[in-house]
């Protein structure tokens, strides 16, 4: 049975598929770090380098939680980590994509909007 809100008002149900969504890849930097990590797989400095506002300890905590989430594979290579998307990341690349491509589509009209 999928879960849905039914009157205006009503609480969200913690089944709500929309509520599990959000929880999985709502965080600030989940959807950015996913974008680039559905590219390719990446070492931790290299996301900090391609992130840069991120702060060093919370990329370490936003790539644990998208690893709980199973969103993400953390494979250890010697003295490095190497982070890749998981066949269940991948899933929401669609939705990555829709979401990059309504991004650009905003910054043009807002850019377009100041001239």
């Amino acid at each position: 049975m999928t879960a849905h809100l039914k009157q205006p008002g009503e609480p969200i149900a913690e089944d709500c598929p929309m509520r599990a969504a959000m929880s999985a890849i709502g965080g600030k930097w989940s959807l950015i770090l996913l974008y680039w990590l559905d590219k390719a797989p990446r070492r931790f400095n290299e996301l900090q380098r391609l992130v840069p506002d991120i702060s060093h300890k919370v990329l370490t905590e936003v790539l644990r939680t998208l690893e709980d989430e199973a969103l993400i594979t953390r494979t250890v290579c010697g003295t490095n980590v190497e982070y890749a998307i998981s066949p269940h990341g991948q899933s929401a690349s669609p939705l990555i994509d829709a979401i990059h491509d309504w991004g650009q589509a905003h910054l043009a009209r807002s850019m377009s909007a100041q001239r």
